[in-house]
């Protein structure tokens, strides 16, 4: 059920974003077909458990949370700051299995995966806003200079 709803919601946010968003909206949303999309090649690689380092996973979340840290730095939005600072807890998560401080296996999967949920609803927002900015004929640039 749980994988269900999520890629229902994945659908939806994603879809709405590149339907309806600005070049930020979509440039995230880009990245998280991304994320999904390599997901596979990973657990083909490395077998999906979280007693240590999953080195796949680390390196999806080190690349997006790169990409989403350029997009928060350059759009004139402010939801991006938010995903990538998400982003950031499963990123910390990698970080404090590597050191191999003793996490607990439930903890790392929680801090690598919860994140994920308000990512795509931050981002369905971060949309129907620039939606709703566009409909009153605002000419806001997309990205900073």
């Amino acid at each position: 059920m749980r994988v269900i709803f999520f890629s229902l919601l994945f659908a939806l946010s994603v879809g709405y974003a590149l339907w309806r968003g600005g070049k930020p909206e979509r440039a995230a949303a880009i990245i998280f077909i991304m994320m999904i999309a390599s997901d596979p090649f990973v657990h083909a690689l490395t077998p999906a458990t979280y007693s240590k380092l999953d080195p796949g996973h680390f390196v999806i979340d080190l690349i997006a949370w790169i990409a989403l840290l350029v997009i928060a730095l350059r759009a004139r939005r402010m939801w991006p700051l938010w995903v990538s600072s998400l982003q950031t807890i499963s990123l910390i998560a990698h970080v404090i299995k590597f050191l191999n401080y003793k996490i607990d296996p439930l903890v790392y999967a929680v801090m690598q995966v919860s994140s994920s949920y308000p990512l795509l609803i931050i981002l369905m927002v971060g949309t129907y806003n620039y939606q709703r900015l566009t409909h009153q004929n605002s000419n806001e640039p997309h990205w900073r200079h």
